[in-house]
């Protein structure tokens, strides 16, 4: 299938869904934001991640497969080089600050991670364990070096993308109850003594967010108040007190769903979770349609990285899941994030409209 055209074939219902949660986001940060200037920036970066969702449209399938090793590689350098050079922000060594501008290269090795992985484990088969030599050997990288920033949310998040594309690739129930007594038995014995002490109060303050109501357990407790303060309707766009009055911490970050609930109500957090719902039916859509199982594993990469991060960060704003410092996509404020997660709706576009192109 030649790139003219194959051009008629976009999903313009992917495009519309991310659009809408995206100018959504703008709409919320208008009153969750410290500033209007927040919400200026954010719609600059949204303009950009749309011109590089549409720039990455000029190249074909082929092209981009044989650039993606390269890009993986540039990202593993960037997370080692940050490391050194980058900037600490809440004790975390994440991000490169240049002038006015920052830029987190963990979020670009989620995207760099996807179609590297997915040609790999095209060609594997994961019924023996030998199968999974290679494919750990790309994800564990950057998943280490996210880890030593240390930036656990962002590691999570490439270890749950990085999941989901072995689980789509058919990963045996065997090795999955296997792994998943593994990774029970490394938490106590293993993960547990490692983690620091801030890390740990987080993972107790979930099982009991009342251990340290004024401590480790306050914003989590003020975000379930605002939560259940908004009821039906909500209090009113800008009208939410425990956000507005700055009880919630990160409220146009991490914790921009409490807005969402407080000041909507249950309408707008649903409406808001129905829209996600759409977008992952249009990812399941297009998944279906691809005849190759490069392209199918790249679309679930992208679904689980998304619905991984929907998740944790609704989790919460509930209680039911440690502040990890992972954002809503689209939603929160952060123009790294929202230009990777713009890259990666093109990436699935691309994918789609070259679904017929055979790449060897």
């Amino acid at each position: 299938m030649t790139l003219t055209r194959a051009r008629a074939d976009y999903d313009w219902g992917l495009w519309t869904l991310a659009f809408v949660l995206s100018v959504f986001g703008l709409f919320v940060l208008g009153s969750a934001a410290p500033s209007l200037a927040y919400v200026l920036r954010q719609g600059l970066w949204l303009g950009f991640g749309i011109m590089a969702a549409t720039a990455l449209q000029f190249l074909d399938k082929a092209t981009l497969y044989r650039l993606a090793f390269w890009l993986y590689l540039l990202s593993l350098l960037l997370l080692a080089a940050v490391l050194v050079l980058g900037r600490e922000v809440n004790g975390a060594r994440a991000w490169f600050e240049l002038g006015p501008l920052r830029f987190q290269p963990s979020e670009f090795a989620k995207l760099a991670l996807i179609p590297v992985l997915a040609r790999v484990l095209e060609g594997r088969s994961l019924d023996r364990l030998a199968g999974y030599v290679v494919p750990l050997l790309v994800a564990l990288p950057p998943i280490a070096l996210t880890v030593v920033e240390p930036d656990l949310g962002g590691a999570a998040v490439m270890a749950a993308l990085a999941a989901g594309m072995f689980f789509a690739r058919g990963l045996p129930w065997r090795h999955l109850v296997a792994s998943a007594l593994v990774f029970l038995a490394l938490v106590p014995t293993v993960v547990w003594p490692h983690l620091r002490p801030h890390q740990k109060e987080r993972i107790l303050t979930v099982l009991n967010p009342t251990r340290d109501p004024l401590g480790s357990g306050f914003q989590v407790l003020q975000s379930m108040i605002a939560v259940g303060s908004g009821g039906v309707l909500g209090k009113g766009y800008g009208q939410g007190t425990q956000t507005q009055l700055g009880f919630v911490p990160f409220r146009h970050t991490d914790f921009i769903f409490t807005v969402v609930a407080e000041e909507m109500g249950l309408v707008g957090g649903l409406g808001l979770l129905f829209a996600y719902a759409l977008l992952f039916w249009r990812f399941l859509v297009l998944a279906v349609d691809l005849p190759y199982l490069a392209d199918r594993l790249a679309v679930a990469g992208v679904f689980a990285w998304i619905a991984f991060q929907v998740l944790i960060n609704i989790g919460v704003t509930l209680g039911v899941a440690p502040v990890t410092g992972i954002t809503l996509p689209f939603v929160s404020y952060g123009g790294t994030s929202l230009v990777t997660l713009w890259l990666g709706v093109g990436l699935v576009q691309l994918l789609y409209r070259d679904r017929l192109q055979r790449v060897l």
